[in-house]
């Protein structure tokens, strides 16, 4: 019978000797993470495992002391085969604690409420680190070999260097690493200084930032962080706080990453299901239209009403399915502005002239003071759309016979452009809200109009695009003023 070349497939072996233990720990890795289990029960049965299987293992589990190794031989066992070992124990004291960090070990697990727990997430951790690169930056050839051996302990790749100049290369040679651990003493640049580079290259959500010094400066660390570091550490360090500090930087990464993708794939779906909709809703306009046009006979005055209530609703919910196309194509970052040199007066003119309308039928009046603003470049499709959802949200939340006021001129030059109206205000605490995308404040429409959340977010996206920053003065009570500012250059 022909024996296979191909390897056993990495297993994980738990040495314990407590039957509720070592079941519970089976089941959740074999469930969770996909891995095989092996259990023994003993030190000798764990010398025999090992004397087989040793290379096959990808991580051992081993509790600290056993009926036939009370003085906890066995850790120095799995040390001895090369075997990467989390100690599982129950005794936390510190004599215990130095002991093991002394040995060749990953790390130790403390047996408490949530020990299982604590060691899936601890494997799940050493599993996913064998895709993440690191690397060292240091001049010392001794501390740059300390600090791989302990990342390679937490199962990391690895590299090094001795300068900030020969970091920069690699990244820019290999730009997959996700964690960068630099002393601030470095032959030429500084480490402070590479951590500035580092930034203009990769912002604090892509790429891991890990500052060291020895350096007696209180006001290192402040520099260090002002300028973008993830974290900082001081020498001398315990292995146990350099495992903890950079596994859960890289925790706090993958979170990061792990919530754009749920936002790409939330924005995706927004923008199929919105242009999905879009035919039958355009359809539904079309029909209840011809159905109150009565093109396709006539109809009762009851009959009247409901496609009244229907046509109405639709157009709401185009304007919906609209608004979601908006912020989907705006929050994925395909928002492409097409800038011509134009007159914004004659933008707000126009838009105050369609929205003139909507606000007669609440007797209220839109007027306007302009002062001269040179043309300059921006988006006439989008600007006029921000002022769209400006001036709908002052009629809506205005009260019957008020007045709304655009007003354009200069400040710091740039171009502004305020919304003013008399209507209920922003209460205290509530402005926050107004910008967020589905959110709303507890103010209402004073007619009852509906509101998807979304205009104003709309807003600050398109205004931010060109430049420019939004916000809300308000007195509660009072009115509002929603103002903007556009670069002229």
């Amino acid at each position: 019978m022909a024996v296979s070349d191909e390897p056993l497939a990495p297993r994980i072996l738990i040495v314990e000797d407590s039957k509720v233990v070592y079941r519970e720990l089976k089941r959740c890795i074999e469930s969770q993470l996909g891995y095989d289990v092996d259990v023994v029960s003993s030190y000798a049965d764990a010398d025999a495992y090992l004397k087989q299987n040793s290379r096959n293992i990808f991580l051992s589990i081993v509790d600290l002391y056993l009926p036939d190794a009370t003085e906890g031989e066995i850790v120095d066992l799995f040390c001895a085969r090369m075997v990467p070992t989390i100690v599982f124990t129950s005794d936390f004291s510190e004599e215990t604690r130095k002991r093991m960090m002394s040995k060749d070990i990953i790390d130790y697990v403390v047996k408490d409420a949530r020990a299982v727990e604590n060691v899936i997430d601890y494997v799940k951790r050493l599993s996913r680190n064998r895709d993440i690169k690191v690397l060292v930056v240091d001049d010392s050839g001794s501390f740059r070999f300390h600090l791989s051996s302990l990342l390679h302990k937490q199962m990391f790749q690895v590299a090094d260097v001795v300068d900030a100049e020969g970091a920069l290369a690699e990244i820019e040679k290999n730009d997959e690493y996700t964690v960068v651990i630099t002393d601030y003493q470095l032959p030429g640049m500084d480490g402070v200084a590479l951590t500035r580079k580092l930034r203009e290259l990769h912002s604090k959500a892509e790429m891991i930032v890990i500052a060291i010094s020895t350096a007696g400066d209180p006001s290192l660390a402040a520099r260090f962080f002002k300028t973008g570091v993830n974290d900082f550490l001081s020498k001398p360090f315990e292995a146990e706080e350099f495992y903890s500090r950079v596994n859960h930087n890289v925790d706090v990464l993958e979170t990061i990453r792990a919530l754009k993708d749920a936002d790409k794939v939330k924005n995706q779906f927004l923008g199929m299901a919105a242009h999905d909709l879009r035919s039958p809703i355009n359809g539904i306009h079309g029909l209840s239209e011809m159905l109150l046009e009565d093109m396709c006979g006539p109809i009762n005055e009851e009959q009247r009403e409901m496609i009244s209530y229907i046509h109405s609703a639709n157009k709401h919910m185009n304007s919906l399915v609209n608004d979601l196309l908006d912020i989907s194509v705006i929050e994925s970052g395909n928002l492409k502005l097409l800038k011509g040199e134009a007159a914004l007066a004659d933008m707000l003119a126009e838009r105050c002239r369609i929205h003139s309308l909507a606000a007669s039928r609440k007797s209220t009046s839109i007027g306007s003071t302009v002062e001269e603003v040179p043309n300059f470049a921006f988006d006439y499709r989008r600007m006029g759309q921000v002022m769209d959802n400006l001036l709908t949200n002052a009629i809506k939340f205005s009260p019957h016979n008020s007045k709304i006021e655009v007003t354009l001129g200069m400040e710091d030059g740039h171009a502004k452009v305020c919304v003013c109206d008399n209507g209920q205000g922003i209460p205290p605490g509530e402005e926050e809200l107004l910008f967020q995308n589905f959110k709303k404040t507890s103010v209402k429409p004073t007619a009852g109009e509906s509101s998807t959340g979304l205009g104003l977010p709309i807003v600050k996206k398109i205004v931010e695009a060109h430049g420019g920053r939004v916000w809300v003065e308000s007195v509660y009570g009072q009115g509002s003023s929603f103002c903007f500012t556009l670069p002229l250059d």
